[in-house]
C-alpha cells in the first residue's frame, strides 16, 4: 500500500505547493492593484490641491508684472523725447535679460 501511495504523495505536495503559490500570487497582484490605485490617488489628488494653488499664484504674478510695466511707461511717457530713448533702451536690456533667463530654464527643463 505504501509503494502505491508514494508517487502519488510527491504529486499532491506540488499542486499543493503549486496552489500555495497561485494564491501568493493573487494576493501580491491585489496588492500591488491596490498599492498602485492608493498612489494614483494620492498622486491626483496632489496635483488637484496643489495645481489650483500654482496656476493663482502665476495668474497674480503675471497681474502685478502687467501692472508694473504699466505704470512704467506711464512714467516714462511723461519724460522728454531723449528721456524716454534711454529709458525704453534700458527697460527693454532689463526684459531681453529676464527673456533669457527663462529660455535657459526651458533649455534646462527640455534636456
Amino acid at each position: 500500500m505504501s509503494s502505491e501511495n508514494g508517487p502519488q504523495e510527491p504529486r499532491r505536495d506540488v499542486r499543493t505547493t503549486v496552489e500555495k503559490i497561485r494564491r501568493n500570487i493573487t494576493h501580491a497582484s491585489k496588492d500591488l492593484a491596490s498599492a498602485g490605485k492608493t498612489v494614483v490617488g494620492s498622486t491626483s489628488k496632489f496635483v488637484q490641491d496643489v495645481s489650483p494653488k500654482v496656476s493663482a499664484t502665476i495668474d497674480d504674478s503675471l497681474e502685478r508684472a502687467s501692472e508694473t510695466f504699466k505704470r512704467t511707461m506711464t512714467t516714462i511717457d511723461k519724460q522728454t523725447k531723449p528721456q524716454q530713448v534711454k529709458l525704453l533702451k534700458a527697460y527693454r536690456l532689463f526684459l531681453s535679460q529676464q527673456v533669457d533667463a527663462v529660455e535657459k530654464r526651458l533649455k534646462k527643463l527640455k534636456e
